[in-house]
């Protein structure tokens, strides 16, 4: 492959690269190539160079990105391309323990996991073949999230989950509420209520029970941001293989409602590079058709070299080898058009737009079943023979928009001027981001400014997201930015027009409502932070530990209230190197406390960290840690007397983060296919 193309990226798009997706001093360029080169495998011999070069036009201009799983992990050895997958949990303990393995694999390779939750019984119910007692769908909400939150240590994305239950399930209630006391008890997790046809219009024909229940939603998503709804009904209209089964799930961001074990290859195009300026056409409709010809070939291409975390996913994926093309750039091709967001002509070039993409899109899947074969779950569909089962998805392009200096999704602009907090292998990293369109619209000597998502009336994302997904194949992803002094009746509002627009599901978020929002504005970001000292006489703890052979020493400094305020940790034998870093840990762990941040958030972020030493203890209360620094923050929780959840430790594969065994004096991975092993 010749292509050496220089791709041009602003200064967050760099940051972001580096930050995010650069590994072993490889360029941008590089990066592109490895994934054209790799994905272009799928084609004959003859012509894999010129699919490669094909790719890596459109690719390296930015006219299009995928998502990130494919840039981590394409032409590697555990090489899995695919951003997101859907687990429905069956009633049964045999359910509950496979999905927690398929989504240990999924997410060690890079995914996000959503769950579908409504089949599980409710809590306390019988269990006849043991006579004990349901735990329910909410507990496992907690299961799955500290697995995620073991997987996510050291890794290069956060852990991304999404919980679904069905309104007409008895532990309801709680499930609505369960992230209002604590939100970063869930970290991982976004949670969404299944709502039904029938128990939409009851609430429309005034029936109490749902609007109480349509109610207590509002003000859980008032206060925190979730739950938020998913029209199952809706969803299930449009599900392009009912043959197979209903659709219960979608994934972490609730664009892509999918069967169990399913996942979704998506890309987006960057609508900005299409925008034809002072002349009659908006967009050159001739390249964005080539292009989307070229794109979903490229999918198709993602299915057939994929290298998939289990069996099951594959066989359930080359089954309807969905894919999901979408779009990103919207509100700067609106600026550049000099077209506000909140217009009648906004949203009807929307769906000028999307039915464009949608008809080229089937257009080039039909072409592909001509030369590859239809799917198999369309072998006896009747009408045009089709390549996959979806073609269109509208994701929420967080970091592949900014790489390609965009607007994201159909989103309007967040602000101007932002911080964004980005989560780099683990680590929040703000970035103060302007954007891009700024700079557009300047050098095309244009007074235009667009509106900013909080100038916007919800009416109008509505609008745009019913415009769009009238002509996408899955979903939509799509937030509502809400001021904060919307109230918890406007929120209720919107969750009704959302079903009535025909919308497959939807999210609302108020300024303010979290503390840890991943987008603010930068006067928002100047807060100030005062110190609290401690007193010049205080109680102390110094606690003896040993994890396997290391010795340490953790002491601890209370405040008059018997609150922590300071924390130093000694470990025997040890360099200067390990040492000063654990002293860093120690002092950074102390300001946090003395600055006021909650000790529980620190040992939920902390506990679970997993590298050696690890193993046994000899501390009956954590008899077994995954590290020093597990072990360490644990004991905190437990002399805070923070209720903190006993996370899953042990032994675990740093491959496939399977179970260690023990056989013959040596570690050995349960999962056989691994082949890890230490002695």
């Amino acid at each position: 492959m010749t292509g050496k193309k220089r791709v041009e990226l602003t200064d967050a798009g760099a940051l972001v690269y580096s930050k995010r997706y650069k590994e072993n001093n490889e360029s941008i360029g590089a990066m592109f190539r490895r994934v054209c080169e790799f994905v272009a495998q799928a084609e004959k011999e003859e012509e894999r160079e010129e699919w490669a070069e094909k790719f890596y036009e459109i690719m390296s201009d930015l006219r299009f990105l995928a998502n990130s799983p494919t840039y981590f992990n394409a032409g590697k050895e555990k090489g899995c391309l695919s951003a997101c997958f859907a687990l429905v949990v069956s009633d049964s303990m045999e359910s509950i323990l496979e999905v927690n393995r398929l989504s240990g694999v999924i997410q060690q390779a890079g995914g996000g996991v959503g769950y579908g939750l409504s089949q599980v019984r409710p809590v306390g119910s019988l269990i006849k073949s043991t006579h004990g007692k349901a735990c329910g769908p909410v507990a496992l909400l907690h299961y799955y999230n500290s697995l995620a939150q073991l997987i996510t240590q050291g890794g290069r994305r956060a852990g991304a989950q999404m919980g679904i239950l069905s309104i007409d399930h008895p532990d309801i209630d709680a499930f609505i509420s369960v992230k209002n006391k604590d939100p970063e008890a869930l970290s991982t997790f976004n949670i969404s209520v299944a709502l039904t046809d029938r128990f939409m219009e009851s609430y429309v024909n005034e029936d109490e029970y749902a609007q109480a229940k349509l109610k207590k939603i509002a003000k859980s998503a008032w206060t925190t941001g979730d739950p938020g709804c998913f029209f199952i009904d809706t969803a299930e209209k449009y599900n392009t293989t009912p043959q197979l089964g209903q659709l219960e799930a979608t994934n972490p961001c609730g664009e892509s409602p999918l069967l169990h074990a399913e996942s979704c290859n998506l890309s987006s195009i960057n609508l900005k590079k299409y925008v034809k300026e002072n002349e009659e056409e908006l967009f050159d409709w001739e390249r964005l058709k080539e292009d989307i010809h070229t794109i979903i070939r490229f999918l198709d291409n993602v299915i057939t070299v994929n290298k998939y975390p289990d069996k099951v996913i594959e066989e359930a994926v080359l089954k309807t080898r969905k894919i999901g093309l979408g779009i990103m750039g919207w509100a700067d091709s609106l600026a550049l058009l000099n077209i506000h967001y909140d217009t009648d002509t906004a949203v009807e070039l929307a769906q000028t737009l999307m039915s464009f993409i949608e008809d080229e899109a089937f257009n080039a899947s039909n072409a592909l079943a001509k030369e590859r074969g239809t799917c198999p779950a369309f072998k006896e569909a009747s009408g045009p023979k089709l390549r996959n089962a979806t073609r269109t998805c509208i994701a929420p392009t967080g970091s592949i928009s900014i790489l390609a200096g965009c607007s994201s999704g159909i989103e309007p602009h967040y602000d101007l001027e932002y911080t964004r907090t980005m989560i780099d292998r683990g680590i929040p990293v703000e970035m103060k981001i302007l954007e891009p369109i700024l700079k557009d619209l300047e050098e095309k000597n244009s007074t235009f400014r667009p509106k900013t998502a909080y100038e916007i009336d919800p009416i109008w994302h509505i609008r745009h997201q019913a415009a769009f997904q009238e002509h996408t194949d899955l979903a939509v992803s799509k937030t509502i930015n809400l001021p904060e002094e919307t109230t918890v009746e406007r929120i209720e509002e919107i969750f009704v027009e959302m079903w009535k627009a025909g919308l497959k599901g939807g999210t609302v978020f108020r300024k303010n409502c979290r503390e840890s929002s991943p987008l603010q504005t930068n006067k928002e970001s100047t807060r100030t932070y005062r110190k609290r000292s401690l007193p010049h006489e205080r109680r102390g703890i110094v606690h003896a530990f040993k994890v396997e052979d290391q010795k340490g020493y953790v002491t601890v400094g209370f405040y008059e209230d018997d609150t922590p305020g300071e924390i130093f940790i000694n470990l025997a034998k040890e360099g200067s190197t390990v040492s000063g870093l654990y002293d860093a840990l120690a002092i950074l762990t102390s300001l946090g406390l003395q600055y006021g941040v909650p000790l529980n958030s620190i040992v939920r972020k902390l506990s679970g960290m997993r590298f050696e030493p690890y193993g046994m203890t000899g501390n009956p209360e954590i008899p077994k840690v995954t590290s020093v620094v597990d072990y360490i923050y644990r004991y905190l929780g437990l002399k805070a007397k923070n209720n903190i959840p006993d996370l899953p430790s042990g032994m675990f594969c740093p491959d496939c983060n399977s179970r260690l065994i023990n056989s013959e004096g040596c570690l050995h991975c349960e999962e056989v296919t691994c082949g890890y092993s230490r002695c």
